[in-house]
């Protein structure tokens, strides 16, 4: 039996030499328990093949390690033989074949061609290799560089510093066999302690695979599968909930999942949550297991610009808060709303009070990108809320500066450029010059302020009647109307 404060001192990496990897540890006893596909993402010289190698040498398994930049598919299987029939062929093994492999590792499987990729699907995801079941493969794990963009932007933090020129994005079906695809830490991101390990003699020659740390590996991944048994009947209803949420989120933010990874992604924080319990103790929370897995889970994470961490961050906050809810509770209602701007208008109904208001006013105008949306939308709240409404300072500021854009016109001077600025002028001038069918003298107004705020550098980048247009949408939704002008 595993004591729990010496799994906590075993970890995973420390043991097997491999630093400033600590935080990945559950992750990497999550796929081994679960017997899971993992992809590992990372410059060249990061110590993923040093580490595949090393835990399938603790775990004891018979290993096979391929540079699919070169295979053939002769290398995986064999030399084909005709049976005496010639209705049939039969596999002479070689001692790279993988019939009798129990863990096997495809590094360099971006820059696989496509055909063999093809071939890789059914031995990642079925364990199946020509249609015959490779009855003692367990572990199937990859590793690549990370695929150079097709237009390199410098300001991007998401954007990894290496470009592989011959490092080509997986193919998406390909990708999203692989429930856990994990970014790995290179030497900027390492602390001052490991990186003096990582050059250090005297930790090069510790490791040994007689090692009794090591030893306690297989033992590590019994428990934790002996936990995610246990876990799945006492979280089913919770997770099934937590990912519905996160899935529409995922969409909402641009990240769109197929249903196998929505089946991964469950199955993954219960086996996240279970190696944390097994590695960290009792207080590990389901929380943060939580984010951990969903961090770590997907696909995009080997795509050219990878999401950002702050964006899986936030989708899982949010997730974690309504599926932390009851069902009949009133903020239930009003997280599940998809559109932040309508969260508002929900919440006043309910009679919310005004910390809470403030709260979601700060979350629509945080989640909106646009600049146009942001000005028109925070118009539109300032007007409904400035005289009935005792705002935080934290909602009121921006909500001011905003409105302050379109309520105070002034004069301004701006260069124009020649071409589409001169277009774009031209455009409003003659709406500006259009009859004015409206009775409410207030609303043109606003519609006209709105645009010229706007000229001529938001309109540059956005469409000046589309924004318009959701600018008078974000007044109706907030009941603008002639009684609310200052």
């Amino acid at each position: 039996m595993i004591n729990q404060n010496q799994a906590a001192r075993i970890g995973i990496t420390g043991p097997l030499s491999i630093y400033g990897w600590s935080h990945l540890d559950a992750v990497l006893l999550a796929s081994l328990a679960t017997e899971s596909p993992l992809l590992l993402v990372g410059p060249h010289g990061t110590a993923k093949s040093l580490l595949i190698e090393r835990i399938a040498g603790a775990l004891g398994l018979s290993m096979r390690h391929y540079n699919a930049s070169l295979l053939n598919y002769d290398d995986l299987v064999g030399i084909p033989v005709p049976e005496e029939d010639n209705n049939s062929l039969r596999f002479i093994a070689t001692p790279g074949s993988i019939w009798d492999a129990e863990f096997v590792f495809f590094d360099e499987i971006s820059r696989c061609r496509p055909d063999l990729q093809n071939k890789m699907f059914p031995i990642i995801h079925e364990r199946r290799v020509a249609g015959i079941q490779l009855s003692r493969l367990r572990h199937r794990w990859s590793a690549m560089n990370p695929p150079a963009p097709d237009e390199p932007l410098p300001n991007n933090a998401n954007q990894p510093m290496n470009y592989y020129l011959g490092s080509e994005p997986l193919d998406p079906a390909l990708a999203d066999r692989f429930p856990f695809v994990v970014a790995v830490p290179d030497w900027q991101q390492l602390s001052k302690d490991d990186r003096r390990r990582v050059v250090s003699h005297q930790e090069s020659v510790e490791y040994t695979p007689a090692d009794d740390a090591l030893s306690g590996l297989p033992e590590l991944v019994d428990a934790c599968a002996a936990r995610i048994a246990a876990l799945e009947v006492e979280l089913d209803d919770w997770v099934s909930d937590y990912l519905l949420l996160v899935m529409d989120l995922l969409d909402k933010a641009q990240l769109a999942q197929s249903p196998r990874r929505a089946r991964m992604l469950a199955r993954s924080v219960i086996a996240v949550h279970a190696a944390r319990l097994v590695l960290e103790g009792e207080d590990a929370s389901l929380d943060d297991s939580a984010e951990i897995a969903l961090m770590y889970g997907l696909p995009q994470n080997a795509a050219e610009v990878p999401p950002s961490q702050a964006t899986v961050a936030a989708v899982h906050r949010q997730a974690w808060e309504i599926a932390s809810l009851m069902d009949d509770d009133v903020w239930r209602q009003i997280l599940e709303e998809r559109d932040f701007a309508r969260r508002v208008v929900m919440a006043d109904q309910l009679g919310f009070d005004d910390l809470d208001i403030s709260r979601l006013i700060t979350q629509a105008l945080g989640a909106e990108a646009s600049e146009p949306r942001r000005i028109g939308l925070g118009t539109a709240i300032f007007l409904a809320y400035r005289d009935r409404r005792e705002l935080t300072s934290a909602a009121w500021e921006p909500l001011a500066q905003l409105a302050a854009r379109v309520l105070e016109p002034r004069p301004m001077s701006a260069p124009v450029r020649p071409g589409s600025d001169v277009t774009v002028w031209q455009e409003i001038k003659d709406w500006l010059a259009e009859p004015d069918d409206s009775a409410n003298n207030f609303l043109s107004r606003l519609m006209r302020n709105y645009v010229l705020c706007g000229f001529p550098e938001l309109w540059r980048r956005e469409n000046w009647r589309e924004a318009l247009d959701r600018f008078v949408a974000d007044l109706e939704l907030f009941s603008i109307r002639e009684v609310n002008q200052p």
